[in-house]
C-alpha cells in the first residue's frame, strides 16, 4: 500500500536524512515515521515499539522521500517533539555547557597529539596514552557539538518526569537518571542533529576499537604514533576546523613550546596535509587561504 497523504511539509524537512534501503524500514514512508516521532517527543512517550509502528508503515518512494531511512526520521521527529518549550533548566544553560565540553574536549586531543609526536624514551606507553587520550576527547568534542543543538541528544535514556523536582531537568538529573549514547553511535546522531558526516568513519571505527582494547586489555604491538597522529589531523581536526575555526596545534602548543616544529616535521612524513600554518613571528597559527 502507498502513502497518500499530504506531506508537503515534513518532505523538505527529511530530504537531507542519510541514504537506507535496508532491514525492516525498507521503503517504508519516512515522513510518516517523522511525524510519528514529533508526536511521541511532544507527548514524552518513551516506551515504543519503533519497529513494529515502522513495518506497518504505507510505503512511500515519492519525491524527496525516496530511499530516506524512516528509523533516522523517526529519531529526528522525536527530538524535534521533545525539544518543544525548550524551557528545561538544562537546555538554558545549553551553551555554558557545551563551551566548557569543547574546551576539555580539545585539550585532551591536544594532549594525546603531543604524547603521539615525542619519542616515548623516559615516558612509558606515552603513544598507548595519546590513543586512549584522542579517542576520549573526540568522544567529548563531538558531544560539544551536539549540545549546542540540543543536550537531550547525547543521551540514550533520559529521565522519567517522576526522577525531576519541579517538571524541570536539571544537570544532577542527567547525571543520576541519564545514561549517554555510546562512541559507536555518536556519528549518527551528529549528522542528524547538525548535518555533519565524520571525515573517515571506518578510521573513527576503528581507532575506537584500539583504545578499547588498550583500555580493556592489553597495549597492541602496532605503530599507535602513527595511527593516532593519522586519526587527530585526518578526522579530529577537520571537525575541528569547521565547527569552530581553529586547531589543535593552538591547544597542543601549551603542553609543548617546541611540538609545534616537531609535529610539522611528523606530518610531512606521513603525507599528511592541514589547513594551519605557524605564522613568521613563531607566535600564532595562521588559516591557509584556499586556493
Amino acid at each position: 500500500m502507498a502513502c497518500d497523504k499530504d506531506h508537503s511539509q515534513t518532505d523538505f524537512t527529511i530530504k537531507d536524512l542519510p541514504i537506507n534501503q535496508g532491514g525492516f524500514g525498507r521503503h517504508k514512508c519516512p515522513a510518516c515515521a517523522y511525524e510519528k516521532g514529533v508526536e511521541n517527543g511532544t507527548r514524552r512517550i518513551l516506551n515504543f515499539n519503533l519497529e513494529e509502528y515502522i513495518s506497518s508503515l504505507p510505503e512511500s518512494q515519492e519525491g524527496n522521500r525516496r530511499h530516506r531511512g524512516p528509523v533516522e526520521a523517526y529519531t529526528l521527529g522525536f527530538f524535534h517533539g521533545f525539544n518543544g518549550a525548550n524551557n528545561h533548566l538544562v537546555i538554558k544553560d545549553k551553551l555554558r555547557m557545551a563551551s566548557q565540553m569543547r574546551d576539555f574536549g580539545l585539550y585532551m586531543v591536544a594532549k594525546g597529539a603531543v604524547n603521539a609526536t615525542f619519542s616515548e624514551q623516559g615516558i612509558p606507553y606515552a603513544h598507548a596514552m595519546g590513543v586512549v587520550h584522542v579517542a576520549h576527547g573526540f568522544e567529548i568534542l563531538i558531544k560539544s557539538k551536539i549540545v549546542e543543538e540540543h543536550p537531550l541528544l547525547i543521551f540514550s535514556k533520559i529521565p522519567q518526569e517522576s526522577n525531576t523536582e519541579d517538571d524541570e531537568i536539571k544537570v544532577n538529573d542527567l547525571l543520576e537518571y541519564g545514561q549517554t549514547i555510546m562512541y559507536s553511535e555518536l556519528p549518527h546522531r551528529l549528522w542528524a542533529a547538525t548535518g555533519y558526516k565524520i571525515a573517515d568513519l571506518k578510521m573513527y571505527n576503528e581507532f575506537g576499537k584500539i583504545r578499547n582494547q588498550i583500555i580493556h586489555f592489553s597495549v597492541p604491538e602496532i605503530s599507535l604514533s602513527d595511527l593516532t597522529l593519522k586519526y587527530t589531523f585526518q578526522v579530529v581536526e577537520k571537525a575541528v576546523n569547521e565547527w569552530w575555526d581553529t586547531t589543535i596545534l593552538e591547544y597542543a602548543s601549551d603542553y609543548d613550546e617546541a611540538y609545534c616544529e616537531s609535529v610539522f616535521e611528523q606530518l610531512a612524513r606521513l603525507n599528511i596535509p592541514i589547513n594551519y600554518r605557524l605564522s613568521e613571528d613563531g607566535h600564532k597559527f595562521e588559516k591557509l587561504q584556499k586556493e
